[in-house]
């Protein structure tokens, strides 16, 4: 009997193996940053979009009623609260009212929401809590990783303080935010640091604090003029944990809720607590335009265009001796309480202004030459 040879199986080795395992991983590793990039592109077109239908929303608000609408309306006036607010008639915890999105939402198509709010109260109010846990896709950028709704927590550190909760119904309410927020122009400041005209005069934006801008009004050009901004939710949480159920509230007037300013460069973030998210320059850092894609954030102008506007760009630089920005000219005593983010010389230089490529972006009647090619 004759024996037949041994015939080896076709297979692989075990060194075949690694290596095409090898070969597979070194493929993954290069399509994995393609395949994010490309997602991050999607992500990116899909804030573009919401900025653009926030852009011509509050231009036809305007064609409507003769003005951009405002960040917020109030009758306070610097030394007196806000009817009711001291008498308990309209009881509110701050004169801030309602947002500027709050007021565009019939050109958004959200009529119905709109009909819902008792404008008789404030924003503040409970009886206004349904609108507060809407979840508008338009205010919503994809890469603001923590832009979901969250409870509305009340009586903990970490709770909302927008409402008042004497009388509140129990109920599992929620908060939802914007991504986005309105130019208020190189400052903003709240209706509790107003002094009379002098520093309500030194809004030099498109939307902010009682603002009635018309279009005729941006005297630097509709295309070289800011008038929405990516305001991210998420690096207001990184900036001020403390309030992360309150911050960017998309109904709330509160100017670091719904709007921003040129002080800060694009995405200052400061770091986790309190101290720091008032800033290096006693300011509130979530003030800022930010945003969480690489490199900067989508801006709308005032003639509806949006465009990318890098970190890098240009801005004024800050006076390491006092902690000012070069140029800023807010009279002494403008301020009308001694806070300590606005105590002592902080915000009382004068001189020639000296604002960045950013900071002429953001005014709607500076008088600043700008090229396309700055920006």
């Amino acid at each position: 009997m004759i024996a037949r040879p041994l015939v080896r199986k076709p297979g692989f080795t075990l060194i075949e193996l690694l290596v095409v395992i090898a070969i597979i991983a070194v493929l993954i590793a290069l399509l994995l940053p393609a395949v994010q990039s490309a997602r991050e592109a999607a992500r990116r077109a899909q804030c573009t979009n919401n900025l653009k239908q926030l852009a011509l929303a509050a231009n036809n608000y305007e064609s409507t009623n003769g003005a951009f609408p405002g960040g917020s309306y109030s009758n306070y006036n610097g030394g007196t609260p806000a009817p009711g607010c001291s008498t308990g008639v309209v009881p509110c915890d701050f004169p801030e009212n309602f947002s500027v999105f709050v007021r565009m939402l019939p050109f958004t198509e959200q009529s119905p929401m709109y009909n819902s709010i008792n404008f008789n109260l404030t924003s503040s109010n409970f009886q206004n809590l349904t609108i507060c846990g809407v979840r508008l896709s338009s205010l919503t950028c994809p890469s603001d990783t923590k832009n979901e709704p969250v409870p509305l927590i009340i009586g903990t550190p970490n709770s909302s303080f927008n409402m008042l909760t004497s009388g509140m119904p129990a109920g599992n309410w929620l908060e939802c935010y914007s991504s986005y927020a309105g130019n208020c122009g190189t400052w903003d400041f709240g209706y509790a640091t107003f002094k009379g005209p002098t520093l309500f005069q030194m809004y030099n934006g498109t939307v902010y604090n009682d603002s009635t801008v018309r279009i005729s009004a941006i005297t630097d050009g509709t295309s070289n003029t800011f008038l929405f901004a990516e305001h991210s939710h998420a690096l207001a949480v990184n900036n001020d944990p403390y309030y992360y159920v309150s911050d960017n509230s998309w109904q709330s007037g509160r100017w670091y809720d719904t709007l921003f300013s040129t002080l800060y460069p694009i995405s200052t973030n400061l770091g986790g607590s309190m101290a720091a998210a008032n800033g290096p320059y006693g300011y509130y850092a979530i003030t800022a335009a930010n945003s969480l894609h690489p490199g900067g954030a989508n801006f709308a102008f005032c003639d509806g265009s949006v465009h990318f506007i890098k970190s890098t760009i240009q801005s004024w630089s800050f006076n390491t001796g006092n902690t000012d920005p070069y140029g800023d000219a807010i009279p002494d005593g403008a301020i009308a309480t001694p806070d300590v983010n606005y105590s002592g010389d902080l915000y009382y230089s004068f001189g020639t202004a000296q604002l960045g490529v950013y900071q002429k972006l953001s005014t709607r009647a500076g008088g600043e030459v700008i090229s396309s090619d700055q920006y």
